[in-house]
């Protein structure tokens, strides 16, 4: 039977049952990041929805338990390692509690154990061996080898075996690589290698062999029994070292010592020297004789570690070089890094006066019309040349314009006795400035006079010296107002003088028009050409577009009034030619003007 619900009660249980099915309906979304979980792993769970501010997270266990919360699980994302099913419960900035999908979690297998299998079925080998270790590869799965817990770098389609060369402890690591695998692991048992127990072999020092005359010794080693090599060994089992036959330097001699089994011979090096320093001492020049005056630098061999020079017997440096400015009697005493040491036999030096050698002058001129000079110098019996030539007098017509190095050099068989006087003799030739022709300048114009010419040390007078920028100058600008004679004397470093002159003959322009109206009107009825009335013979000559001479006139210019023997000339163009100077067709008018009516 029924009991009534109280109407209040009903109300409160039907706001129950709405709120209930409103909130299951919002649901949200979990993910897992692997497979599943690996023996002793654990798997992440993550959330991604927005706007949550609390997280439940929850693990189903068996009956009566069933769904209980994970303790300090209240994030996003958590890691646990329990094999079973996952739900999140949550609520959002908004109050509204949604609840997520079910993740069942299932746990997964580890690979199975690789095995290392050695080439060989031993745990030790000879320093310098190695052995291969191998493993059986299967589809599926990733492969890393260990050396002493650091992982070594081999290739995966390598990886089926590696070759061990040092002592040390050896792993093989093993990956699940499948989809379905959250890559689950296994480690090999570990391979420990070692190294065999080897012979300690030593090679007694011996002190540097000074002298290739030596006596040989016998070198000492341990353990006996053992074979020596290199260079000076004469005798292989008693090591016997003879300085003879190594010759001088750094020899490397080996000691070699077999062991038993299957290692190789151990072997022992040491370096012996052997040295034999000889003293020689060699002056700058190659020669025991020298001028007053000069320096004798007298040396010792270089790369010795110490020098002792005496003079006479007693010390007097100790570098590997002597200057001295007296003679006597030297002696060196050298000792190298061996160390190793030895004393010249003694070197005399000799010191002499030096002659001075000195030639006549000879004089440098002008041109070439003078009398040959003979060569003198003092001490006789040198030879004298000319610019490279053997000679015995200076003939300067032979010889020309130009720089000429005269050589007077005197051989003797002392150095004292040998030197040289030179002198540079000079013929130059006069300056040739060359102004050109007379030069036609309008008047209030300037032009550019050229007298350089070419020499060392040339220098210009202009005269007169009016009208002239700077009368002291190669290249003046000249500026004359009336017709003017210019002269330049060009002078060399020796006084040699060459001398032009220039006249510049001032002309006044012409006004030429461009058109006139011979219309009768009295107002511009002629080609008047103002200016050419200051010249003398000038010349005027008009040509009509055909190249016929219409007009001509020499001497005083009577105007053109644009007729051609009493007729009108039609209207249009006309050419004409004006020479100022008839004797100078270089300077000349040309041009056209317009003739109308």
């Amino acid at each position: 039977m029924l009991k009534q619900i109280p109407h209040k009660n009903l109300l409160f249980l039907l706001f129950f049952i709405g709120f209930t099915w409103v909130s299951h309906a919002q649901t949200i979304t979990i993910v897992k990041d692997g497979a599943g979980i690996c023996p002793g792993g654990s798997i992440g769970l993550f959330c991604s929805e927005p706007d949550i501010v609390d997280y439940t997270w929850e693990f189903l266990r068996p009956a009566p338990t069933g769904w209980s919360t994970l303790t300090g699980k209240t994030s996003s994302s958590i890691s646990h390692n329990e094999i079973g099913k996952y739900r999140l419960t949550v609520r959002d900035i908004n109050g509204v509690v949604k609840i997520s999908n079910v993740l069942d979690i299932v746990g997964l297998s580890n690979p199975p154990i690789p095995v290392i299998t050695p080439s060989r079925n031993v745990t030790q080998i000879c320093q310098g061996d190695s052995i291969i270790l191998n493993t059986t590869i299967q589809t599926g799965y990733f492969y890393y080898w260990s050396f002493n817990d650091t992982q070594l770098v081999v290739p995966q389609n390598e990886a089926i075996k590696l070759v061990a060369k040092k002592a040390g402890k050896y792993e093989l690591l093993i990956v699940d690589n499948s989809l379905s695998s959250n890559s689950c692991s296994a480690k090999s048992l570990p391979y420990k290698l070692d190294y065999t127990s080897t012979v300690t072999v030593t090679i007694d020092s011996l002190p540097p062999f000074c002298g290739l005359t030596t006596p040989p010794k016998n070198l000492t080693a341990s353990p006996s029994g053992g074979t020596f090599k290199g260079t000076g060994i004469t005798d292989r089992t008693l090591g016997t070292f003879n300085p003879a036959t190594a010759g001088v330097g750094k020899h490397e001699i080996t000691y070699e010592v077999s062991q038993n089994g299957s290692c190789p011979s151990v072997f022992e090096k040491r370096t012996f020297t052997v040295s034999d320093p000889k003293s020689v001492i060699t002056t700058n020049t190659g020669k025991t004789q020298f001028c007053q005056g000069d320096i004798a630098t007298l040396s010792a061999p270089a790369g010795m570690k110490k020098y002792e020079w005496f003079l006479g017997g007693s010390p007097v440096g100790s570098l590997n070089k002597l200057d001295v400015t007296a003679g006597g009697d030297f002696q060196l005493k050298i000792t190298d890094d061996a160390p190793c040491s030895n004393t010249s036999p003694i070197v005399k030096i000799e010191f002499f006066n030096a002659t001075s050698v000195t030639t006549d002058l000879i004089a440098s001129v002008c041109g070439t019309e003078h009398p040959a000079v003979p060569l003198r110098g003092t001490p006789s019996g040198g030879a004298f040349t000319i610019d490279g030539q053997f000679a015995t007098t200076f003939d300067y017509k032979k010889l020309g314009i130009g720089s000429h190095k005269v050589l007077y050099k005197l051989d003797g068989s002392l150095p004292c006795l040998q030197g040289s006087s030179e002198q540079d003799v000079v013929i130059q030739d006069f300056p040739k400035p060359n102004l050109g022709d007379d030069i036609l300048l309008g008047k209030g114009n300037g032009i550019t006079l050229k007298g350089f010419v070419s020499g060392r040390n040339i220098t210009y007078a202009w005269s007169p010296s009016n009208n002239l920028d700077d009368a002291t100058i190669a290249n003046p600008l000249a500026t004359p107002n009336v017709t003017t004679q210019y002269s330049v004397i060009a002078k060399t470093d020796l006084g040699c003088e060459g001398k032009d002159t220039v006249n510049i003959v001032v002309y006044q322009p012409v006004y030429i028009p461009s058109a006139f109206t011979p219309n009768g009107d009295l107002n511009n009825d002629t080609w008047e050409l103002n200016g050419l009335e200051v010249y003398p013979n000038p010349e005027v000559q008009i040509f009509n577009r055909w190249g016929n001479m219409i007009f001509y006139s020499q001497g005083t210019y009577t105007p053109f009034d644009g007729t051609d023997k009493g007729k009108n000339l039609p209207e249009g163009m006309y050419v004409y030619k004006i020479n100022p100077f008839p004797d100078r067709p270089d300077f000349q008018y040309k041009g056209t003007f317009m003739l109308f009516r």
